[in-house]
């Protein structure tokens, strides 16, 4: 594992309606990390999880495929997997092999039948949840509708670790900073929410929280990375920019 420590492996699923881009999302993290000199393309064919001839030929993922990378120290298991409801078994059987869902969701389509059903499947087996809303981008999408469906569907603790910038652009990152600007909601008011949720799953946090007015996110790396960690992932709606790493 080229000196990787056991806690310092991730190991996720990406499920989610077909054409969500799943595949794309997946080229996109290897290129980041390092792992691939170029993302490809599922036009060209030329996907590293959509390599069989029959996903070429259709041009969608038929088979679970399994990818590896490293970020920061952290060794990260990723499976890319098929959408449409035909290919689902293959979908639900990765989820025998991670700790992470990340369910990923087209901006322009919402909420769609794999959606509710791989939210629902992952919520059976007790695993950590996180949305991603991809293509915000695109034209003529209402992001603040669909984090409003988001939340009344799955529940208020869907929290925008993200929020989008600049036209859909860029992305802000609400936990880690206390202010910024974004294309809708307040920054703040993300933060401030993301902290009192993180808090309340782990009482060694609220301990430092209620004792120090100037908690900050950092605290959370120092006293309890990967329970915090799962918090943020599991209950939350992230809203990064199509291609753009997780």
């Amino acid at each position: 594992m080229g000196g990787i420590a056991t806690d310092s492996i991730r190991a996720a699923a990406l499920v989610g309606h077909a054409g969500s881009g799943k595949t794309l999302l997946t080229e996109t993290l290897l290129h980041r990390a390092g792992a691939i000199a170029a993302a490809g393309s599922v036009e060209r064919g030329s996907t590293v999880s959509d390599f069989d001839a029959l996903e070429k030929q259709h041009q969608h993922s038929m088979y679970t495929t399994p990818v590896c990378f490293d970020h920061s120290a952290v060794r990260i298991h990723l499976i890319d997997t098929p959408g449409y409801p035909d290919f689902l078994g293959h979908s639900i059987s990765a989820l025998q092999a991670v700790d992470t869902v990340v369910v990923v969701i087209n901006a322009q389509t919402g909420i769609e039948l794999t959606t509710e059903r791989m939210m629902e499947w992952a919520k059976r087996r007790d695993l950590c949840r996180m949305i991603v809303i991809n293509k915000i981008d695109a034209p003529d999408i209402d992001l603040p509708g669909l984090v409003a469906r988001l939340q009344e569907r799955f529940g208020k603790e869907c929290l925008p670790v993200n929020l989008p910038a600049a036209s859909g652009s860029k992305v802000v990152d609400c936990f880690f900073n206390p202010s910024g600007a974004a294309d809708f909601s307040s920054v703040a008011d993300a933060h401030s929410a993301l902290i009192d949720q993180v808090v309340e799953v782990d009482e060694d946090l609220m301990a430092v929280y209620l004792e120090k007015a100037k908690w900050r996110p950092k605290n959370c790396t120092r006293h309890s990375r990967r329970r915090c960690a799962k918090a943020i992932w599991c209950r939350s709606a992230s809203l990064p920019r199509r291609a753009a790493p997780v």
